[in-house]
């Protein structure tokens, strides 16, 4: 008996194959006529009842006291009566009556028969009496009916399994995978964001712009510290030992001093230009609508208000300070009362407020600009629905299935590459695509009639192969 062929045919039963179930289990006949199993089990495949009927005479007549060849029996007879008028032969080798009409009715696998409720055996049973089990045939659930394009109904598929989810879930009860995406907003407007992001950038700039002066004045510090080097140790020059040890101290105290004299300078350069350009590329972010670009601005600006407000309040609190002492100055003519005649604080602290108002104001104009531009970076979780739309070309069907698969969405990857294969279904690229979705959805007999087609199409074609192979291993296990 080929076994392969029997693990092909129960298992395109399960998946409710019954063509390919029909086509593999006859071999398995053909080559041993004696095996009560393939005949129970290719009973279940067949769709005409007289043909079930011989099928389950020819299992009976192997085992005479086979069970479930016996209930089978009685249910076609309740069935259909008419077929048991006259006597038909109990094996295969006598003719087959050809001669009753063709049934056009309801047919009903053997799974549908009130037969025991045991599970299929993964290897034929060894000789003997036979179990009282049912060859059932796993259907495939019913499949969601794809909504039309544009149309939200309240029943979706998962994705991932394709059971039945309704609109409100946003987590698969089978699989456990998540049904939401993240969507943009509706704005009104991007406007305060970009206006907000330009605004950030401004400063940032002149941050860096002042790092960079900063370097330049540094290097060209040092360039002339090198000059003054050489002039002092002229290279190559010899020296007697002692004055060349003076020269090298002279040197480096020179070396020490440069040295302690450029490091605040250089400190503040990157301190400058860490600024600049975190505020550049936080301001870049933002006008791509990036949600770190829009907390980095805002982040950035906030800081820079708090700092400036900080100092207005400062400056305000110093003010405080100073003006009695400047009114008791005034009046003891220490100072020129006409430069203080109104009493308040010298103007020189009322051009600094000004200007630390201006540039508080300015980074509040900022952070409420980015209030306004949260709509238009920000992202809300909604149920993600397919839109099912057909084309005409079979390879956008296949390239938006390879979107799905890659994506985890094995169901509707699924649906992609069927319509890909109707519209070109001697393409084997697409039915060997067809056939490792299947094998993912757990229909193995399916996944395993595609590979065949695809070699078909493609025999030489050794991945292909190599798949059919190890499906038919995994089967056989």
């Amino acid at each position: 008996m080929s076994t392969e062929a029997f693990q092909a045919g129960v298992a395109a039963l399960k998946s409710g194959n019954k063509a390919l179930a029909r086509q593999h289990l006859m071999q398995v006949v053909e080559q041993d006529e004696n095996n009560e199993q393939a005949w129970l089990y290719l009973a279940g495949a067949l769709e005409d009842p007289q043909e079930m009927r011989i099928s389950l005479e020819n299992a009976l007549h192997i085992n005479p006291q086979s069970s479930r060849a016996k209930q089978g029996l009685e249910w076609l007879r309740k069935q259909h009566p008419a077929m048991f008028v006259e006597p038909t032969p109990a094996i295969a080798e006598a003719a087959p009556a050809a001669t009753a009409p063709a049934y056009t009715g309801a047919t009903l696998a053997l799974a549908d028969m009130p037969l025991s409720s045991n599970a299929i055996p993964d290897q034929p049973s060894a000789p003997g009496p036979a179990p009282m089990m049912q060859p059932a045939i796993v259907a495939q659930p019913s499949p969601v009916a794809v909504p039309a394009l544009g149309e939200v109904p309240d029943i979706l598929p998962c994705p991932r399994c394709g059971a039945q989810t309704r609109y409100a879930e946003q987590r698969c009860r089978q699989c456990g995978m998540n049904l939401t995406i993240k969507a943009d907003r509706q704005a009104p407007s991007r406007a305060p964001a970009i206006i907000a992001a330009i605004l950030s950038m401004l400063p940032a700039l002149l941050w860096t712009l002042l790092a960079i002066l900063i370097f330049v004045d540094v290097f060209q510090n040092y360039t002339d510290f090198q000059k003054q080097i050489k002039v002092i140790a002229p290279p190559g020059l010899s020296l007697p030992e002692a004055q060349q040890k003076l020269q090298d101290e002279k040197v480096a105290i020179m070396e020490e001093i440069f040295s302690a004299s450029i490091t605040p300078s250089l400190n503040a350069a990157v301190v400058f230009l860490l600024i600049g350009v975190f505020g550049i590329v936080m301001a870049i972010a933002l006008m791509r609508r990036k949600k770190y670009g829009f907390w980095g601005t805002l982040i950035y600006n906030s800081i820079f208000a708090f700092s400036w407000l900080s100092l207005l309040f400062a400056v305000f609190r110093l003010e405080s300070e100073i003006t009695p002492l400047m009114q008791l100055l005034s009046q003891s003519f220490i100072i020129d009362p006409s430069m203080n005649a109104s009493g308040n604080a010298d103007p020189f602290f009322t051009m600094l407020k000004q200007i630390l108002f201006a540039f508080a104001s300015y980074y509040l104009i900022i952070l409420v600009l980015l209030i306004f531009a949260w709509k238009s970076v920000s992202q809300q979780v909604v149920r993600f629905v397919p839109q099912f739309e057909e084309l005409a070309d079979g390879n956008g069907h296949f390239n938006r299935g390879v979107v799905y698969q890659k994506r985890g969405m094995w169901y509707l990857s699924m649906l992609e590459w069927e319509r890909a294969v109707k519209l070109n279904p001697r393409d084997s690229t697409y039915r060997h695509a067809l056939g490792l979705i299947y094998e993912q959805m757990k229909r193995p007999a399916d996944a395993l009639q595609q590979f065949e087609q695809a070699l078909t199409e493609d025999p030489n074609n050794l991945r292909i192969s190599q798949d059919r192979d190890r499906l038919v291993q995994t089967l056989r296990a």
